[in-house]
């Protein structure tokens, strides 16, 4: 008995120590996101002027919005693009065959919502067809669209004022072939609310890290923009066979070279699941993807084809992305254990420890994340280990799911979940 006993504490203790070691580098790294920004934005002005290229930057910007029965919160996301600061774009709205009222309200809309602006009617195209995925409606999308840059956006999220003016700056680095925006989990109170919303906060945080080691290879489908040309163009549309497109468009990108940013001022609200199977649905969708993806791209783990795939990446990030989904296989285990140990033996090193770097990183999300009224994070603290213990649980139940999908030769199809709309105040 004893000999097991001391199997489960090194486990424990190895995976505990592994996934510690990682963030605490990452909170290290993600310190220096800011000045690699002003250094990368520097030298794009320099390089600009040396060629002689002192026009303004303004290409013109398509934003795909695919909907599938999403009548509660579309408008809010057609307009916040149409009355945002950036003027050169067109929206797309692509109706996957919804069986509500998204085609009535975005036809009333159009008819009756922008009647006192003729141009604002020419930016908008419509187009209703046979139901048959995001990737498939997205490629609809992306086949009509005119501009330089592609912004995909879901229809439920809603994007700041001058997010498009910002991430089209992101652009004017020849270098940069696609960006992912800060996305944030829309107001709302409930213990799934509160859960996703933390999550976000301090997800989106650690791509700083990625960003600096450019390392950064999710782009999701909330808010992302890609390079027309050197995205669609060479490497083609999203793959209709993966459910997760955004995640296997994003390895895509990563697998042949190309470069990519994080847009942390680049402020995307979206609406997150509202109950729990809609949350467990959703986490199902994003492992099975994730999974599929990382089968397809597994050349790039460990890759010694450093002039093509970034060094991190392959020997760090995606490792240890593989580590965590295995860390979370045993977490059940891993979480009762560390607590009846720390009773009966009365050592409560470990969680103190532990609770001490959850502090730290509220603490450092408050005062160097972007926004700079995140002060309030902080008094979220107490509510961390249920919060956070819940989505353990969540997590744990997606991941059993997608295992079983995989062997089974399963697939998923669009997320469903009753819709609220996005709340910013």
């Amino acid at each position: 008995m004893n000999e097991y006993f001391i199997f489960f504490r090194n486990a424990a203790f190895f995976f505990a120590t592994a996934m510690l070691v990682k963030y605490y580098v990452f909170l290290i790294i993600a310190a220096f996101y800011p000045l690699q920004e002003q250094s990368r934005r520097l030298h794009v002005r320099r390089l600009r002027r040396k060629i002689g290229r002192f026009e303004p930057y303004h290409p013109k910007v398509s934003v795909i919005i695919p909907a599938w029965n999403e009548e509660v919160g579309i408008l809010k996301t057609v307009s916040s693009i149409l009355w945002g600061t950036y003027e050169k774009f067109e929206i797309i709205i692509v109706n996957d065959g919804s069986t509500d009222d998204s085609d009535k309200v975005v036809h009333e809309f159009r008819e009756n919502g922008l009647k006192d602006d003729l141009f604002a009617e020419d930016k908008i195209h419509y187009f209703f067809k046979e139901n048959g995925g995001k990737g498939k409606a997205l490629n609809y999308g992306i086949e009509r669209a005119t501009g330089e840059i592609i912004v995909t956006v879901d229809a439920d999220s809603v994007l700041e004022r001058d997010a498009l003016t910002r991430l089209v700056s992101y652009f004017e680095d020849d270098r940069i072939d696609a960006a992912v925006g800060n996305v944030r989990i829309s107001k709302s109170w409930s213990f799934v609310g509160l859960a996703q919303l933390l999550e976000y906060l301090f997800g989106f945080y650690f791509k700083r890290a990625h960003a600096v080691l450019g390392a950064e290879y999710i782009f999701g489908g909330a808010c992302a923009a890609f390079r027309k040309k050197a995205v669609f163009d060479e490497l083609g549309l999203f793959d209709t066979e993966n459910k997760t497109e955004d995640i296997e468009m994003s390895m895509r990108i990563r697998f042949n070279g190309l470069h990519s940013a994080y847009a942390e001022d680049v402020i995307c609200y979206t609406e997150g699941a509202s109950t729990v199977h809609g949350l467990v649905s959703q986490r199902l969708r994003w492992k099975k993807g994730r999974m599929d993806t990382f089968l397809k791209y597994r050349s790039i783990f460990f890759s010694a084809d450093w002039r093509r795939h970034n060094v991190f990446l392959s020997w760090f990030i995606l490792p240890f992305s593989l580590l965590a989904e295995v860390q979370l296989f045993f977490e059940p285990i891993s979480i009762t254990f560390l607590a009846t140990y720390s009773f009966v033996s009365g050592d409560y090193l470990s969680i103190t420890l532990g609770a001490l770097f959850v502090f730290v990183i509220y603490v450092v999300n408050a005062f160097f994340s972007h926004s700079k009224k995140s002060f309030w994070v902080l008094f979220l603290f107490p509510f961390t280990w249920p919060v956070f213990y819940f989505l353990v649980w969540v997590e744990y139940l997606a991941l059993l799911k997608s295992l079983k999908m995989l062997l089974r030769g399963d697939d998923i199809e669009w997320q469903k979940w009753k819709r609220k709309g996005v709340v910013l105040n």
